[in-house]
């Protein structure tokens, strides 16, 4: 008896003290005993014990008449409900029934703002689908009407240039095409980047000719790397198969996306682009790319940001070099829709490398009679490595790759002057000032100019300036 006794009065020490309603009823549904928090959101005080449980589940149990006992039949049964307060108003209640006769418990969870946080986040991921669903109809419409006058310029422009016309013409008109190839280009990134955010991009399964996929995306930059003077290395593992089965086209796209970026940011120096097999089983197969350079590279803190979307390492970028931000950001998720994973390693003023992994599969056995593995200009492309040992050295003032690099970018420089090609004399002025950014002061003041003459096409004061600084490299490493 002193045993129950204490048990009683551990349980309602208990009770007191719960977050939740406990109730205690006789098997006709009479209270006997609420606790503190039963009153609280049933708004009763000790007359909670001269009312039954018809009262506060009227609903369900007024609905029909029980014979004695039934009525905890009915109430094991009930899992959610709308338990009423004194003054009528309900609130939704999850409970657990405990019956054994007359000392029968009942466990209750106001649930009423866990129905609402529910309702909410419904009416959120609606809005939301409703939201994106605008966006890329908006997206799609707007990038329908860029497309239509663009393609109409490019059009009109291109039969121009093949009707023959003058020198500075063709200049204007070579803007005007090129302007119109990067607003194209940022058309279909914006439209990629709608479709792999909505997750309705599908990759397309396809045989293709794989070493001239690789080819194809060198020979799209080629002209852009020449430009430039810059040096290109392709070495590609002959193991690979020839024919593979995947997404040519965004293959082609990723590649594309690492190598133009490589030719925006590089000045001096080289491309590589090495293709490895990692790993082949029955007929699937990985590919290990790596594309590098020795342009500007990024520091450590700037990585993070580069393969988020509408992103570059800060806002200079953008007016120097142009571009959405988008092209990494798309390039990591069509990496990762091929079941692989991209990195980069970077230095800044020591270059990038950018390296991915993809899934593809091998076609079935395909022979023709003249492989085209080993015709094409730009694969497996027997170049002196070493004298790529020590890219470094080209930055570093009065070494000899500092010197060669020099001489070779101004014997271009003064031929663009003579012939006119302002473009790519601005691009090696460019490199030259890059060049002699460790020199003495002088020598980088007369290269600052001569950029600067180049930039606004004064020939004169340019070929001046050009012998000015051929003047002071003889005095300082011995003529150039």
């Amino acid at each position: 008896m002193e045993q129950e006794m204490l048990r009683k009065e551990d349980f309602f020490r208990f009770a007191d003290v719960a977050l939740e309603i406990i109730l205690r009823f006789d098997r006709n549904g009479k209270i006997l005993y609420g606790n503190s928090q039963a009153k609280k959101d049933l708004g009763y005080g000790e007359e909670l014990t001269k009312t039954s449980l018809l009262s506060l589940f009227p609903t369900e149990l007024q609905q029909k008449t029980y014979e004695d006992g039934m009525l905890l039949d009915a109430m094991s049964a009930m899992r959610e409900s709308m338990m009423y307060r004194k003054n009528g108003t309900c609130f939704p209640v999850r409970m657990t029934t405990i019956v054994e006769g007359d000392q029968n418990l009942l466990f209750a969870i106001n649930i009423a703002k866990r129905i609402e946080t529910e309702r909410k986040l419904v009416r959120m991921k609606e809005e939301m689908e409703e939201t994106i669903k605008v966006r890329n109809e908006f997206v799609a419409n707007v990038t329908h009407e860029l497309r239509t006058p663009v393609n109409g310029i490019r059009g009109h422009v291109t039969n121009m240039l093949e009707a023959g016309v003058t020198g500075e013409q063709k200049r204007t008109l070579d803007i005007i095409l090129r302007c119109c190839e990067n607003m194209s280009a940022i058309i279909n990134n914006i439209l990629d980047f709608s479709k792999l955010e909505a997750g309705k991009f599908t990759l397309e399964q396809k045989e293709f000719n794989f070493y001239q996929m690789i080819n194809h995306a060198v020979e799209t930059n080629i002209t852009a790397i020449n430009a430039k003077g810059l040096h290109t290395m392709v070495n590609i593992d002959k193991s690979i198969p020839e024919f593979l089965i995947g997404d040519e086209l965004r293959l082609t796209q990723i590649l594309n996306n690492l190598l133009s970026n490589a030719v925006k940011f590089t000045s001096v120096g080289y491309i590589n682009i090495e293709v490895t097999k990692t790993v082949q089983f029955d007929d699937e197969i990985e590919l290990f790319f790596v594309v590098s350079d020795t342009g500007i590279g990024i520091s450590q803190e700037e990585k993070d940001k580069l393969f988020k979307s509408f992103s570059q390492v800060d806002a200079s970028i953008t007016r120097k070099y142009g571009g959405t931000g988008l092209g990494l950001a798309i390039t990591k998720q069509l990496v990762e829709l091929m079941n692989g994973s991209i990195h980069l390693d970077s230095e800044k003023g020591k270059g990038s490398s950018f390296s991915y992994s993809v899934r593809l599969h091998v076609a079935q056995d395909k022979k023709e009679e003249h492989s085209v593995r080993e015709q094409f200009e730009f694969i497996n492309q027997n170049q002196d490595m070493s004298k790529f040992d020590n890219i470094g050295e080209i930055f570093h003032f009065g070494t000899a790759e500092n010197t060669e690099e020099l001489r070779s970018k101004m014997e271009k420089l003064i031929i663009c002057l003579e012939v006119g090609a302002w473009e790519k004399a601005e691009t090696f002025s460019h490199n030259i000032k890059a060049l002699v950014e460790e020199g003495p002061q002088e020598l980088k003041k007369a290269a600052f100019r001569l950029e600067m003459n180049v930039r606004k096409e004064k020939y004169e004061k340019a070929v001046e300036q050009y012998n000015n600084l051929k003047q002071l490299f003889e005095e300082n490493v011995g003529g150039i």
